[in-house]
Formats: C-alpha cells, sequence, structure tokens
C-alpha cells in the first residue's frame, strides 16, 4: 500500500515537473484580456460569447464578463472599467446621446434595431386556451387604452380595488416613459403602476403568472427567450412619432441597439475594433439563437459555437477571408484537453438537470397555489395593517414617541434629543411615508421571525438530537447568499411585500433560534437543579428560572434579527418591495449619488434608532 502511495506522488511530481514550462508560459505571458458589460439579460450574454469566441480565437484575448444594470454598465464604460457592451439600449440610456457626443466613449456601429418593447399580455387572455381550459377574459383588448375596461381582469393582489401595471425597470429611461403613458391614458384611476424592482424579478412575474393561466399586463421587450418561449401579444399603440412617445402619447420605438466600447479599449485594440465595427446581427437570429439555448439547455459558449456554425456567411461580414476561414475551421476542431488544461480544469464534471428543479419549483406552485395564496393574502394584510398604524400616528406623536423610549433606554435626554432630531431628517427628505413602508415589512418580518424563532430556539436548547440536525440548517441559512432567498419567494408568492416578508424573515429568524439555545445552554445547571429540588417541574423551571436567565442573551437575538430584517428589506426592492429600499435601487440604477446619499442615510439612521434601543433594553435585562 505504501509502496502504490509513493508511486502515485512521483507520478504527480514528474508530471508537474514535465508541465513547468508550460505552467509559466501561462502564468508570466502578458495576457490581453476583453471585459464585457453583463448587463443581466440572455441577449447580452449570447453576444458577448459569440465575440468573445471570435477574439480569442483570431487575437489571443482572453475575455471575462462583468454583471450589473445597464446604467451601471455604461458610467464603467465611460472611466474604462468596461471595455465592450455588445447591446446598448442607446434610448434606455438617458445620458447616452450626450456623453457619445462629448465623446466619452465610442460607438462602433449597430448590433440589431428591429426589435420591440411595451406593454404585453397573454395570448389567452384575449383569445383563450382551449387546452388550459381558459376562456376569453379580454376578448376586445388591442390598444393600450383598452385596458381601462379590464381593470377587474389585471387584479393588484395588494389593492383589489384597482389593476396593476407592471412598469419597467426602476432607473431605466422607459420607466418614465411608461409612466407618462399610464397616466396620458388615464390609468391611473383603475389601475396601479408597479415597478418590479429588477428583470429577472419582472421575469419571474410573468413566467408564473403564464405558467398558473393567469392574466398580467406588463413591460417587456423583444429578442428574449421568454418571447420566445411563451405567447405574450404586444399591445398596440398609436403610431410612433418622435416628439410624442417620450410624453406617453405614441408607440415606443425599436430601440438602435448598439455596439459600444471604452475610449481606452478603442485606442488600443485596433483589430478587435475592426471586427466589433462589422458586428451586426438582427433580432431574428438573437432569437433563434436563444431558442435554441432553451430547447437544448445549453450554455452561452456552445450555443455561440453553434450560431456561428449556422449562419457562416455572418463570419465573410464580420471578417477577412483568411479570417472568417480560421473560424470556420476552429469551429470544427474538437476540443481535447492538453497537458497544461488537466491542472485548471476539473477532470470529472457531472452534469446535473438542474431545470427538472426548477420545473418541480414550478409544478409546486402552480398545484398548490390556492394554500399559497392564502399565506401571500395573510401576510399582505399583516403588513398593511402595520402600516396604516403607522400611516395613522400623526409625526409629532410618533417623534415623542421616539424621545420617550430613546430616553428609558439610555437615561440620557441628549442622546433621546440627537436620535429626534435625525428622524425628523427623514421627513425632512420628503421620505416619511417610505419610511412606513419599510418599517411595515421589518415589524411583520420580525414578529414573525420571533414568534417561530423562539420556541424552535427553546426546543434545540432541550434536544441535543434537534441541536445537531439544526445546526448544519441554520448555518446554510446563515452564510447562504441572500439574493437566493428572493427566488423561491418570487414564485410562490409573486412580487411586492407578501414575499418581501418571506424572504426577510427566512433571512432574519436564524439569530433568535441560535441566541435562545446559547442562553438557555449556558444557565448554570446547579440553579436549574435547585429550582426542580424545591418543587418546579421541568415546564416551571424553564419558564420561571431558564428563560429569564437566559433573557440578556435573547435581547440580543432579537437585536441581530432586527438589524438582519433592515438589512434584508432593502434587497427585497429588487422584487418590488416599495419603501426606502426601491429609492436606493432607483439611484443605484440611474447612478443619482444625492438620492443615494439621501435614502441610504435614511435607511441607515433608522437602523441606528432600533438597533440603539434594542441594546438599552439588552443593557437593562443584564443589570437587572
Amino acid at each position: 500500500m505504501r509502496k502504490a502511495i509513493r508511486i502515485f506522488f512521483t507520478l504527480i511530481v514528474v508530471s508537474s515537473f514535465l508541465l513547468l514550462p508550460n505552467i509559466f508560459s501561462r502564468t508570466f505571458a502578458e495576457e490581453k484580456e476583453i471585459i464585457f458589460a453583463d448587463s443581466g439579460w440572455d441577449s447580452i450574454k449570447l453576444h458577448n460569447a459569440i465575440a468573445g469566441y471570435i477574439l480569442s480565437e483570431l487575437y489571443g484575448y482572453s475575455w471575462k464578463e462583468i454583471p450589473g444594470s445597464s446604467t451601471i454598465m455604461h458610467e464603467s464604460l465611460k472611466s474604462g472599467e468596461i471595455d465592450v457592451i455588445m447591446e446598448a439600449w442607446t434610448d434606455n440610456i438617458s445620458n447616452y446621446k450626450s456623453d457619445k457626443k462629448n465623446g466619452k466613449f465610442k460607438e462602433l456601429g449597430t448590433n440589431y434595431a428591429d426589435n420591440h418593447q411595451g406593454l404585453y399580455v397573454p395570448r389567452y387572455v384575449i383569445e383563450g386556451d382551449k387546452d388550459k381550459g381558459i376562456k376569453p377574459l379580454a376578448p376586445e383588448l388591442e390598444y393600450v387604452w383598452d385596458l381601462e375596461k379590464y381593470s377587474n381582469i389585471f387584479k393588484d393582489p395588494e389593492d383589489s380595488s384597482k389593476g396593476r401595471i407592471y412598469g419597467a425597470i426602476p432607473g431605466w429611461d422607459v420607466d418614465t416613459i411608461l409612466y407618462n403613458k399610464y397616466k396620458y391614458y388615464k390609468l391611473d384611476k383603475m389601475y396601479n403602476y408597479f415597478r418590479p424592482g429588477s428583470d429577472s424579478a419582472l421575469s419571474a412575474a410573468l413566467t408564473s403568472a403564464y405558467d398558473k393561466g393567469e392574466p398580467i399586463v406588463a413591460y417587456y421587450w423583444e429578442p428574449t427567450w421568454l418571447m420566445g418561449k411563451y405567447d405574450f401579444v404586444l399591445l398596440k399603440d398609436k403610431d410612433y412619432s418622435e416628439s410624442g412617445y417620450r410624453n406617453g402619447e405614441t408607440a415606443l420605438p425599436s430601440v438602435n441597439v448598439t455596439v459600444a466600447v471604452s475610449n481606452k479599449f478603442y485606442n488600443n485594440n485596433k483589430d478587435a475594433v475592426s471586427f466589433l465595427s462589422k458586428y451586426q446581427t438582427s433580432s431574428e437570429l438573437t432569437s433563434e439563437a436563444l431558442a435554441h439555448m432553451q430547447d437544448t439547455k445549453e450554455n452561452y459558449e456552445n450555443t455561440a459555437k453553434w450560431f456561428l456554425k449556422k449562419h457562416p456567411e455572418l463570419l465573410t461580414k464580420w471578417l477577412s477571408k483568411d479570417n472568417a476561414e480560421k473560424i470556420k475551421a476552429s469551429l470544427g476542431e474538437s476540443n481535447n484537453n492538453n497537458l497544461t488544461s488537466l491542472l485548471y480544469d476539473f477532470p470529472i464534471k457531472i452534469n446535473f438537470d438542474i431545470n427538472s428543479i426548477d420545473n418541480s419549483v414550478r409544478s409546486f406552485s402552480v398545484k398548490h397555489k390556492g394554500f399559497l395564496d392564502s399565506i401571500r393574502i395573510f401576510l399582505l394584510g399583516f403588513v398593511t395593517l402595520i402600516q396604516k398604524i403607522l400611516d395613522i400616528i400623526p409625526w409629532p406623536v410618533f417623534l415623542a414617541s421616539v424621545y420617550y423610549a430613546s430616553f428609558k433606554a439610555s437615561r440620557k435626554h441628549r442622546k433621546a434629543l440627537i436620535y429626534v432630531l435625525f428622524l425628523s431628517l427623514i421627513g425632512i427628505f420628503g421620505l416619511w411615508s417610505h419610511m412606513n413602508e419599510t418599517l411595515s415589512i421589518v415589524i411583520a418580518s420580525v414578529v414573525i421571525s420571533l414568534l417561530l424563532g423562539f420556541p424552535i430556539g427553546i426546543l434545540v436548547s432541550i434536544s441535543e438530537k434537534l441541536n445537531k440536525v439544526m445546526r448544519p440548517i441554520l448555518d446554510t441559512m446563515q452564510t447562504m447568499p441572500v439574493f437566493v432567498y428572493l427566488i423561491p419567494a418570487l414564485l410562490f408568492f409573486g412580487l411586492g411585500k407578501a414575499p418581501a416578508v418571506i424572504s426577510t424573515t427566512i433571512y432574519a429568524i436564524v439569530p433568535i433560534i441560535r441566541m435562545t439555545s446559547l442562553g438557555i445552554r449556558q444557565i448554570n445547571k446547579e440553579v436549574i437543579e435547585a429550582s426542580q429540588s424545591f418543587g418546579s417541574t421541568k415546564l416551571q423551571s424553564l419558564v420561571k428560572v431558564e428563560i429569564p436567565q437566559a433573557l440578556p442573551t435573547i435581547m440580543t437575538g432579537i437585536n441581530q434579527t432586527i438589524m438582519m430584517a433592515m438589512s434584508m428589506v432593502v434587497t427585497t426592492s429588487m422584487i418590488g418591495a416599495t419603501g426606502l429600499g426601491m429609492d436606493v435601487l432607483i439611484s443605484v440604477n440611474r447612478v443619482e449619488i444625492g438620492k443615494g446619499i439621501i435614502s441610504g442615510s435614511a435607511v441607515v439612521i433608522i437602523a441606528i434608532i432600533l438597533d440603539r434601543l434594542t441594546q438599552g433594553l439588552v443593557g437593562d435585562e443584564v443589570k437587572k
């Protein structure tokens, strides 16, 4: 056995020495790298893969993508942090034309300009679907202004008295245009304009509604895999006019989707710029590739190769004859790993069927729609009740209450006055109502976290087996990226405040469970034995001795639960939760530094006040 181990390690050492020249050449060679913008949608990732493959094969570039919103990517292009944007939706970036005119970046040409955007509804809403047993709900719906007759069809789950129109992504220029259209056709009388927070949230809302056969009207665009897979109808509008569309009076134009590069990249990469200047596709070609990717479950790189194999005529348009032949030849080569790649690419890979997980989750949401809807309605009613209570409290009474609570916690009038002054700034900024929306979600999430987490923490403290089971679960919940919690909440409960409460509760419940268990476990056993020796039952000992003794630690858990809820509630703006988080998201998407500082400061003020109040309670318990 030892001899076999020695032989194995000897082979590894010898192989490493044989590969040293390749390793050093790979490590120290001057590497040319291109950074593409990843604005989050499939078509731009596809074009990144196509361009990246050609540039790597012809000119030896390596390439990578950096994700971010379209506005952030545009700003990064100007600063040189991003080299190439393969899909710059020019009309959706408010300062694109002025920045181009001022020479802050270089526009190389048009990728495609035959796209569509506007308000879409599922075809079954208009025509019905016999296979799904759906009758036509809005048979005369053809134009945007026809929506006035069907507000009862597209009901807002958070306001049953009105319908809901899902608008564009906060920060996109088209969001302002759509809102103007919403006002121009006087749809504000019977609809609420709902901002979904992110393009992924908007996609999830559309696909979830379609899978369940529910009516929905929402902004979207083509080409996308979603419009290729699902049958949606673009509502007609008045003929486009340059003077009227920004006021919402006419149809949205087909956007000139361009290829743009940074000035630094333009000056230092002539061959790459020459190729990218000729890069041009179409909406139809892009949709074809995205549909192939959706059907075959291929990644972007393999789809890019498939696309180039199927459309070799594009290579002759983009490249010289010799370079086009090189790419065609490379597409026919087998991609065998050489010795060096064995050290960098793990040799064993298993292709998991991730789509089966997605389909199972979607099927579950459809099958148990009634149960999930009842939870959503309960949560929505709970949050709405809290917000109404907060809204009816006059601001002087609210400030006075904060002053009193702060004084009780700190025993210092000066600190209490400072907290009140800082809280007053939120009202001065014009964010008081937004603060109430945020607080309603935080309070609802914290209440549910405490109602569930406190008894679970007690059970974990008294059962070693349960503690062993719960420990890895809690570790996973605490270390899981917060965005992951948004996905199931979004699919099961839609967009808005209900999924925000669910995801915030899951994220914030961990500290109260851990600290409750820890507080009870660290109590001196002699104290517990003494109480039981005087005739206390286990339950009496728990309620009258253990929990009071553990209260300082439990209060620390409550403090941490509140802080985690505050941090998560801002993130939930990405799934349409309104309030201060949405203000932060809009400022990030639009790169509005002033608005970001003000709305972010409001969140910080609330978090600090809540932290100090709960810490004061912890201090009081410790003194007792």
